[in-house]
């Protein structure tokens, strides 16, 4: 199949999948993007596009944006006169119907080693989980959620200190070259598909605010996951004073957490003081957590010697409460 004879649609909504639109459109035929129509966001309930629309206006590409793929969206796809559908972090279901309008083919890139972490979270889960790898699928567009086969995959390190936002950057750049080098190799005839192990598949979901309150009686290594997979979005919080902290920042590498214990009879969520260039030392479960970024609720976030300047009764008190 020549490359020439690809003309490709786009689909996705959020900064993920920027580089590789850049990406593709420097390569191949890029005919449209399809992502999800403007929202209200902040206070001022302002409509925002999509960071994938903003980049394909940039990029001077055709813009379609539909709340479902019904009648309507397969009619004004199949306008554009796109044969290869490429989906990265869409959110879109894909019907039989609107498959069909692509002869050439569709993939999806996750950011997981199928078939594990299928569904919408699987960087969010990984890092919940203190898993030290994960890696990029590119696969075939199936009617189960991620369990068409897999056309190519590549791994890559989790860090002790990556939150899901710097895991986000480095698959953004990352999923470009491999996506790329993929769609070049189907081109050529040179991919050999596999098919997904279904028994092995595991899912995730959607992530809400309320996955975000910390239980200071967990150990201090799935705190420390949980406040580094919650970042940027939902984030983890407690409480002080009856009011909402967010705990934003995390010291030492997931490997060094919880090797200190607390002292004997300290309730867990007790603040035991504050250690210069480590932070906040909290009790948990089995040990010691050390947070260097706080946010009052309405304040902007600070490290932990300024919040601790300006709150100083922290020190001491139970948090959680």
């Amino acid at each position: 199949m020549p490359s020439k004879e690809l003309r490709l649609l786009f689909a996705g909504n959020p900064e993920i999948g920027i580089e590789s639109l850049r990406t593709l459109n420097d390569n191949f035929n890029v005919v449209g993007v399809l992502t999800n129509p403007d929202r209200p966001v902040g206070r001022s309930k302002k409509a925002e596009a999509p960071p994938i629309k903003q980049e394909a206006e940039k990029l001077g590409l055709s813009v379609i944006q539909f709340e479902r793929l019904l009648s309507e969206s397969r009619a004004v796809t199949r306008s554009l006169g796109a044969n290869f559908l490429v989906s990265f972090a869409c959110g879109h279901y894909f019907g039989s119907k609107f498959l069909g309008l692509f002869e050439k083919g569709a993939i999806n890139v996750h950011p997981s080693l199928l078939p594990r972490h299928r569904g919408c979270a699987p960087l969010q889960f990984a890092i919940l989980n203190g898993e030290t790898k994960s890696g990029i699928t590119i696969q075939r567009i199936a009617g189960e959620i991620d369990s068409g086969n897999i056309l190519n995959q590549m791994n890559f390190e989790i860090d002790g200190k990556d939150t899901y936002l710097s895991l986000q950057q480095r698959v953004g750049s990352l999923s470009a070259p491999f996506l790329v080098e993929t769609l070049k190799q189907i081109i050529k005839g040179e991919i050999e598909e596999i098919v997904q192990d279904h028994q092995k598949a595991t899912y995730t979901r959607l992530l809400t605010k309320e996955d975000g309150l910390i239980d200071w009686n967990k150990s201090a290594k799935s705190i420390h996951c949980q406040i580094r997979a919650l970042y940027p979005w939902p984030k983890a919080y407690t409480l002080f004073k009856d009011k909402t902290l967010i705990i934003s920042g995390v010291s030492d590498c997931l490997e060094k957490v919880g090797k200190e214990s607390a002292p004997p009879c300290v309730i867990p969520g007790t603040v035991l003081g504050h250690v210069k260039n480590r932070g906040l030392a909290i009790a948990c479960g089995d040990g010691i957590l050390y947070v260097n970024k706080l946010q009052l609720a309405q304040k902007k976030e600070l490290d932990s010697a300024s919040f601790v300047n300006g709150n100083s009764e922290i020190i001491d008190s139970l948090l959680g409460c």
